[in-house]
């Protein structure tokens, strides 16, 4: 079907739909016919708008369908001159007619009639659909307007005829409606037909329709432009509340009348002749099956596979099948010439069938449509096997007996039968298999902070299957690795090293393989992992919005239908945690929201396994039911399965040997990811970023050196900075950092040069550094904590205090601010009989956050207040267990309280955190006690 091309799309489109009336493929020239009212143009460029005038109005007059339009448009700056420099005027040759009635320039009071003065457009055929595998022999007239100038008006005046041969002597328009907060200085729509006609009308939108007297045996409806702006509708309100608005007529006069115009188009009597081509292919099908659903799905693969999809609209196809033995023939057909072909095998194979018409746009709105065939832009097999109905779309893709009974989303169906047809609404029902299963093994096992693998196999049959059959097709490794990491971007955060796309044609089946590692799958809080369980049936949603008193009758409206099936394997971190599942692990089978789910869970030592199901039809959900609905899927998601680790290891309690045999098993699939995307000069120093995580930073700073040997750039060596810094050599730091500085120049770099030759003892030169920064605002503010955080060393710890003073009477309440200058007095000793109310207003208006708690406990010791900065330091590390700082502080403190052992098992956990931490508390005269 190609019933798009009865809707209007912009205002100077021309639309056209099928069969020849006055058919020609030349532009011919004539006066406006005598129905049409003429626009009073000088009225509407009173109003001084950009479209002057939209004028539309349509007769429907014995078969016939005639479309005038009158535009004209303020070319009231270069811009819109150059839009409509080039006109472009689109029809059918095969169905009718294109004429120019008038082109013409208004300048002032001047009007220059450029069709007098031999401007001529040039016809040409472009098929403008061909990417959408559909042609449809349009011509499009095109006109370069000479002469123009800002500040003329451009009016064009055109009609289009139409004469559907497949309707017979039925006509049908379609016209949508513009709407405020669109302008015009004159807007109209009109509608005609013969008042002894069988021509119906109908609107759609809130819209003020005339029905103007008959004049000369001719109806009129009327809606001037543009119409109100349309109320809001939600989203995921049924399709009938979100119809366009427009003006329909037509001459069916109901549903039975269109679908008897259309049955004769779809007989299948003699279309197969015996020891055809065709003929054997039925006989296949009919050996190769047992039962009549066998054969139908069998049918139904044939004519999906065999035949390329192609619309062809050229010589009356729109609504015109090819016969199925072309089709069978030419190896392509469009939705009508492959419904035809399945229609015609089936009825041969004894199967009971018919062609019904469909709306796979919005099918819901067809309930509201003025029986049209513009109501419809598809057609389908309606088959009827063993007391079931069975839907079956030859344009699909992935058609196979174990999907064939899903109900697709059209809402109704219009059966092509000879008498008595109806609509028919299409019952949904859960489908018997689904059409996604993800498999899934992830491996944990490193520690709930470390990054982790994931192994994905994902099978999924019909549309969703034919996406991957064209990936298969991909034969460049890197390339389906690509399509791969954008498959799983919505399903997970991770990296995909492998990932190979296959189908199996005869199951129907497509198939991606990958292997990815995961990064910061736990959520950490104090001393506690947490990690979601994330399969079908976990972390749903149900909030429709019907707070607008407008839209409180809306229901709700589900996509679908769509069944996805996990079987997941969670391999979880080793170590001296506690695990347990929270939430509830299994989940008998049931319905919310017009979704069923089901699921089985369950936790055995460190491996947690699940099975279960999600699926979702759209059948809508009625107004009255979405608060009841709404609460019973708050209930079953607050009973989502969780896993919680009570004091799992981290990190920094691992030994360098035991860090690095755990990360070292990631090296292998972050090398086959850099080696293949090795044009990518950052891709080393990625790898670089997972050996500073296991301490190997020899072999890190080796793969930054590669990096920056392709690629020069400041993260590189803000990267290498880094890592020499963790190494101890802060003076090849500090180089490292001054030549990303050098490439950058921006703050960020600015203050990390800083620091790190502060790390060098290069304090004067740090402060140089930001000397010489000119900023304002947030930055300034920036630069003045970087200035304190330095300059304490120096003879400018004065100046530093007023920096930061200064920065702090701008922003009384900037808790980092304050911080900071807690910071400062702690760390230099500045002022410490001020430091313990400035450093409790800090804490406050921090809200207790760990970095201030830090600086205060710094504080309470150089106060000499130990038990006071130990209490800090242990709220801190309830809430940031990995605060390299209050590690630090407190091995400090228990080192001079004689606590040794305590004290280096601090000291050496805060230096797997942050290796230059001792240099910089060093310069802060900090030093654990021998």
């Amino acid at each position: 079907m190609v019933a798009k091309y009865l809707l209007a799309a912009a205002p100077i489109a021309l639309i056209v739909a099928p069969a020849p009336a006055f058919a020609g493929e030349e532009v011919a020239y004539a006066a406006a016919p005598s129905w049409v009212v003429p626009a009073d143009i000088d009225a509407a460029m009173k109003n001084r708008q950009e479209l002057v005038l939209a004028d539309r109005q349509v007769m429907l007059k014995d078969g016939v369908v005639q479309r005038y339009v009158d535009m004209a448009y303020d070319l009231r700056s270069s811009e819109i001159l150059g839009r409509l420099g080039t006109l472009q005027f689109a029809w059918m040759p095969d169905k009718g007619d294109l004429i120019v009635h008038r082109l013409e320039l208004r300048r002032g009071k001047e009007v220059i009639d450029l069709l007098a003065q031999g401007v001529k457009p040039e016809v040409i055929r472009r098929e403008s659909e061909l990417e959408r595998r559909s042609i449809d022999g349009m011509l499009t007239a095109v006109v370069k307007v000479p002469g123009a100038r800002v500040g003329d008006v451009l009016r064009f005046t055109v009609s289009t005829t139409l004469k559907d041969q497949a309707l017979r002597e039925e006509m049908q328009a379609i016209e949508g409606y513009m709407a405020e907060p669109a302008k015009v200085g004159f807007g109209r729509l009109r509608m005609s037909w013969p008042a002894d006609s069988d021509v119906n009308f109908s609107s759609i939108g809130d819209a003020e329709v005339a029905e103007l007297p008959v004049r000369n045996g001719i109806r009129t409806v009327e809606v001037m432009l543009p119409i109100a702006k349309q109320d809001e509708i939600p989203q995921d309100a049924p399709g009938r509340y979100r119809m366009a608005p427009m003006l329909a007529a037509g001459s069916f006069a109901s549903w039975a009348e269109v679908a008897a115009v259309m049955a004769p188009h779809y007989a299948t009597e003699g279309t197969i002749a015996p020891g055809s081509a065709l003929a054997k292919e039925v006989a296949r099908i009919s050996g190769a099956a047992r039962t009549p659903l066998e054969r139908a799905a069998l049918a139904l693969q044939s004519v999906q596979d065999e035949i390329n999809y192609l619309a062809n609209g050229m010589n009356g196809g729109n609504y015109l099948p090819q016969s199925p033995a072309d089709t069978w023939s030419l190896r392509y057909g469009d939705c009508k010439a492959k419904t035809l072909l399945l229609l015609a095998m089936l009825h041969d194979m004894g199967i009971e069938a018919r062609p019904v018409l469909v709306n796979t746009d919005n099918g819901d709105a067809v309930s509201r449509w003025q029986p049209l065939p513009g109501a419809f832009d598809h057609v389908i097999v309606h088959a009827r096997i063993d007391g079931k109905d069975y839907w079956l779309d030859g344009t699909g893709s992935g058609g196979r007996l174990a999907n064939i009974d899903e109900v697709p989303h059209f809402a109704y169906a219009l059966p092509l039968i000879a008498q008595d047809a109806q609509l028919v609404k299409l019952e949904q029902r859960w489908p018997a298999s689904a059409d996604r299963v993800m498999k899934l093994r992830y491996d944990y096992s490193r520690g709930v902070d470390l990054p982790g693998l994931v192994d994905f196999e994902v099978e999924t049959r019909g549309q969703m299957a034919s996406w991957m059959e064209a990936r298969a097709a991909e034969s460049d490794t890197r390339t389906q690795l690509s399509h791969a990491q954008n498959y799983f971007k919505d399903f997970i955060d991770a990296i995909f090293y492998e990932g190979t796309f296959t189908y199996d044609e005869v199951a129907g089946v497509g198939r991606l393989n990958a292997r990815g590692i995961v990064f910061e799958p736990f959520q950490l809080e104090r001393n506690t992992a947490n990690l979601d369980i994330d399969t079908a049936s976990t972390n749903w949603s149900f909030d429709p919005d019907r707070s607008r008193a407008a839209w409180r009758d809306i229901p709700y409206m589900p996509g679908g239908p769509m069944t996805t099936r996990y079987e997941v394997t969670y391999v979880l971190p080793e170590g001296d945690g506690v695990i347990e599942m929270r939430g509830e692990p299994d989940l008998a089978e049931q319905v919310v929201a017009s979704t069923r789910l089901s699921r089985e869970a369950q936790l055995a030592g460190r491996t947690l396994t699940v099975r279960d199901m999600a699926s979702y039809v759209p059948i809508e959900v009625p107004a009255r039911e979405i608060a009841a609905q709404k609460a019973a899927m708050r209930s079953l998601v607050s009973k989502d399965p969780e896993i919680r680790i009570t004091d799992p290891r981290r990190s920094w309690e691992l030994s360098d040997a035991e860090i690095r045999q755990r990360v070292s098993t990631l090296i292998p699939p972050v090398t086959t990811l850099v080696d293949l995307m090795k044009d990518e000069p950052q891709m080393p120093a990625f790898r670089a970023a997972f050996r500073m995580s296991m301490r190997d930073y020899e072999g890190a700073l080796a793969d930054v050196d590669r990096t920056l040997a392709s690629a020069a750039t400041a993260e590189g060596h803000l990267l290498r900075s880094n890592i020499l810094s963790s190494m101890g050599r802060f003076g090849d730091a500090a180089e490292a950092s001054a030549k990303a500085y050098d490439l950058d120049g921006s703050l960020d770099t600015a203050s990390a040069h800083a620091m790190t030759l502060a790390y060098a003892g290069r304090h004067e030169e740090a402060l140089a550094v930001l000397d010489d920064l000119d900023l304002s605002g947030d930055e300034a503010s920036q630069v003045a904590m970087t200035f304190a955080e330095i300059a304490g060393s120096t003879a400018r710890k004065d100046e530093a205090w007023q920096k930061l003073v200064a920065a702090t009477e701008d922003r009384p309440s900037d808790k980092s601010l304050l911080n900071s200058q807690c910071w400062f007095m702690a760390t230099w000793s500045y002022r410490l009989d001020e430091g313990a109310e400035l450093c409790d207003k800090a804490v406050r208006v921090g809200d207790y956050d760990a970095p201030v708690l830090d600086s205060r406990a710094m504080l309470y010791h150089r106060l000499g207040r130990d038990e006071e900065a130990l209490k800090d330091i242990d709220a801190v590390l309830r809430k940031q267990p990995g605060m390299a700082a209050s590690l630090y502080l407190r091995g400090v403190i228990l080192s001079k309280r004689g606590d040794r052992a305590a004290a280096a098992r601090d000291i050496e956990h805060a230096l797997r955190i942050e290796p230059a931490i001792a240099e910089r508390y060093r310069a802060y005269g900090l030093v654990p006690a021998r």
